[in-house]
């Protein structure tokens, strides 16, 4: 008890006498304190560091072990509880005033998505390959579950990302890379054609032996019963049209709709 008053009656005098306190480690002589900190911890051989007080925190939200938040507070926090979206682990925390907050540059949030270039799972992003949710760490199944992937996680090969509609399942793919048009899929448009009214013609043909059979306009065939080398014409009475088809050549190949395109991994931030 005698030693602790005699430091703290120490720093004081420091504190008094130099408006910084310099805490060092050696024998070596200290250097000044630095005239814009408060509180500067030294080590002579460089070979110490600031040990943060551990507490165990239950969640974000609570203050337990402290009776309230208290804006600034810095801790090492030692528990792991596996609450959805306010769950801890271990690691340093500042309180906000409100709640908790782990000390990490750019913190994701448990369901945020990614791509990357490395193919495995990584410090608690999950690919998302169409993997069993039962497969999963514990902790992370209840968040997986917590975020509406009861069975499996989403497959994304080969898909791309797009914003849920309001009837949609979170997760649920569909889609296609290509699409065959059907004649519904054309253009509502309506050719109008009109023939000349002058369709009276004649057709001349050869009469070479006899015994050969030769068609003749209408459709049927005649024989030919002389053996006369002439050629006659048929009478111009009776205008008749002609029909024809012609093929488009068209194999029912389906339109690529995928745009030029670099392939990622797509992954889940489900905590570790």
């Amino acid at each position: 008890m005698k030693k602790i008053n005699y430091i703290i009656v120490l720093l004081a005098i420091f504190n008094t006498l130099n408006a910084q306190v310099l805490v060092t480690a050696g024998n070596a002589p200290s250097p000044n304190p630095n005239s814009q900190a408060v509180l500067e911890l030294y080590a002579q051989n460089n070979n110490k560091g600031l040990l943060m007080p551990k507490v165990s925190l239950t969640a974000t939200n609570a203050a337990t072990p402290f009776p309230s938040h208290l804006a600034g507070m810095t801790v090492y926090n030692t528990n792991t509880t596996t609450t959805v979206l306010t769950g801890v682990t271990p690691g340093f925390y500042y309180n906000d005033g409100t709640s908790w907050n782990r000390l990490e540059v750019q913190l994701p949030n448990i369901g945020d998505i990614k791509y990357s270039s490395i193919p495995g799972d990584q410090n608690g992003w999950y690919l998302l390959d169409g993997r069993a949710i039962s497969t999963l760490p514990a902790a992370v199944q209840t968040r997986a579950t917590s975020l509406g992937f009861s069975t499996t996680l989403p497959n994304s090969t080969d898909r791309y990302l797009k914003s849920k509609s309001g009837a949609e399942t979170l997760g649920a793919t569909g889609g296609s890379t290509s699409v065959a048009i059907t004649q519904a899929n054309l253009p509502n448009v309506t050719y109008n054609a009109t023939t000349t009214s002058d369709g009276a013609h004649t057709h001349s043909y050869n009469d070479r032996a006899s015994g050969t059979t030769i068609s003749v306009e209408g459709g049927s065939n005649r024989t030919v019963v002389d053996n006369d080398f002439t050629t006659s014409t048929t009478s111009s009475a009776g205008a008749h049209a002609h029909t024809f088809s012609v093929s488009t050549g068209g194999t029912n190949t389906a339109v690529s709709l995928q745009p030029k395109y670099l392939s990622a991994y797509i992954f889940v931030y489900l905590g570790q």
